[in-house]
């Protein structure tokens, strides 16, 4: 067997620098773009901000506070960095931070456990938790590890761990989580309650209480009693400690305003985007002489990567305000009157107009946001196909919107009465949409609602 080195002509599409960079600033949020820019800054010395920008003027900015506070415009809204001690009327609140679950239960352990073995056990036990808290490793994995010839030791420092707080930690599945706390609120008298959650979970989960009071002669009663017991365990005993954080918030990179006259406009957000420009002095020094040509390279060279930059941020903005205002104009109806007039809208359609391709658009859409008189939304929420019935697709309608209203109809249900299927289509009949029974659905299992019967209380 030899190996021998021949060429091979091969044709692939290769992108070209600046059309990588454009795609990356493309792609950015608002929140990640301040974050580009400022890397940019420091990376090229010809770069700089121009501090004669105006940011957005007064009068721009009362009738987005206006619209968004509806009161009268007033400048105490404006943000102020003067500090007055004596004003008592700013109320400052503490961050409250929720400790590492990790570390949280690592200082159990060492409260618990002082054999160094049982303690090294215990650290491997904690470093193979999940997301939801459960023990996705194995008694037998951490025993070869650590080369003990059998799992009875790793074993005993699992069950100490699954007893700390929260409880039902490092358990292996759901029926284990349960049974822990079950044993321990129950002060070992949930005999029956175990019976139950060990051999009848999917039953319990599927509410067939008289098929389980049935098998194990029991009033059903009793079982309903038992069930909403179990009802109220934590199934996932992680998740009070991985919060989502209480300082992210979605920045909209643009704003949908509604006028006095009803007209609409939109605004880019600019908050904290500081606007660009060449640096006059390295500039001035191209013309200047006895530079070296390394140096007239370098110049150069930074001189045309600055304005790239400054090319790719303007065509990133000019791409998501041609969007916004094609979405603005396609899906006024909704601006209006909410969900139920959601309109079909693809990509293609939108990349005709604006001249641009379809994949331009959808990285232009990723992750970001609009501020609207309906709310704040991803802009890739009004994008959706129609409604499909009977093998056609019905481009009146949005396939989103259905599902937006049949979420909000289960969410204000009576909770003892719930719609079924059928009384959900004849709602949408009501509003002129026809839906057929299988759609609605599959919509509600993509959706991850239970059918009525499961949803009663």
């Amino acid at each position: 067997m030899k190996i021998n080195m021949s060429p091979i002509q091969v044709q692939k599409t290769i992108l070209a620098p600046t059309m990588q960079q454009s795609i990356e600033i493309l792609l950015l949020p608002i929140a990640e773009l301040n974050a580009a820019i400022e890397q940019e800054l420091q990376e090229n010395p010809l770069l700089e901000v121009d501090e004669s920008r105006k940011e957005l003027d007064e009068a721009q900015l009362a009738n987005i506070l206006k619209d968004k506070f509806s009161t009268d415009y007033d400048k105490s809204f404006l943000p102020s960095y003067d500090y007055n001690p004596d004003d008592e009327s700013i109320n400052e609140s503490p961050i409250s931070q929720t400790p590492p679950l990790e570390d949280y239960l690592l200082r159990q352990l060492k409260l618990e456990v002082n054999d160094p073995m049982e303690l090294k056990i215990g650290e491997l036990i904690i470093g193979e938790l999940n997301e939801d808290g459960y023990f996705k490793s194995s008694c037998e994995e951490i025993a070869q590890l650590l080369n003990l010839k059998s799992i009875e030791l790793v074993e005993k420092v699992l069950k100490i761990i699954q007893m700390f707080d929260p409880l039902g930690i490092a358990s292996r599945n759901l029926r284990e989580c349960l049974i822990t706390q079950i044993n321990y609120k129950l002060n070992g008298n949930g005999k029956l309650a175990c019976t139950l959650v060990n051999n009848f979970l999917k039953e319990l989960g599927n509410k067939k209480y008289q098929e389980i009071a049935r098998q194990l002669k029991i009033p059903i009663e009793k079982v309903k009693e038992i069930n909403h017991l179990i009802s109220t365990f934590e199934p996932k005993p992680a998740r009070n400690f991985r919060p989502i954080s209480e300082n992210i918030y979605i920045k909209p990179d643009v704003y949908v305003i509604k006028d006095e006259e009803g007209k609409y406009h939109i605004y880019l957000n600019n908050e904290n985007i500081p606007k660009l420009r060449i640096n006059k002095f390295y500039k001035n020094l191209l013309d200047k002489p006895n530079r070296t040509e390394e140096e007239k390279s370098f110049i150069f060279t930074k001189i045309k990567n600055a304005l790239l930059f400054m090319k790719s941020l303007e065509q990133r903005n000019q791409t998501i305000k041609e969007i916004t205002k094609y979405i603005v104009k396609h899906q006024e109806e909704f601006f209006e009157q909410g969900h139920l007039a959601l309109k079909p809208l693809k990509l293609k359609d939108v990349a005709e107009v604006i001249d641009r391709n379809e994949s331009t658009v959808c990285r232009a859409i990723n992750q970001k946001y609009m501020d609207t008189p309906q709310g704040l939304y991803s802009m890739k929420f009004f994008f959706s196909q129609g409604l499909s019935s009977n093998n056609r697709e019905d481009h009146s309608v949005s396939s989103r919107s259905v599902k937006e209203e049949l979420k909000s109809l289960v969410e204000a249900e009576d909770k003892d009465n719930p719609l079924s299927d059928q009384e959900i289509r004849l709602y949408f009949e009501k509003q002129n949409m026809k839906v057929a029974r299988r759609t609605i659905s599959k919509y509600r299992q993509a959706l991850k609602i239970l059918p009525s019967h499961l949803r009663k209380v």
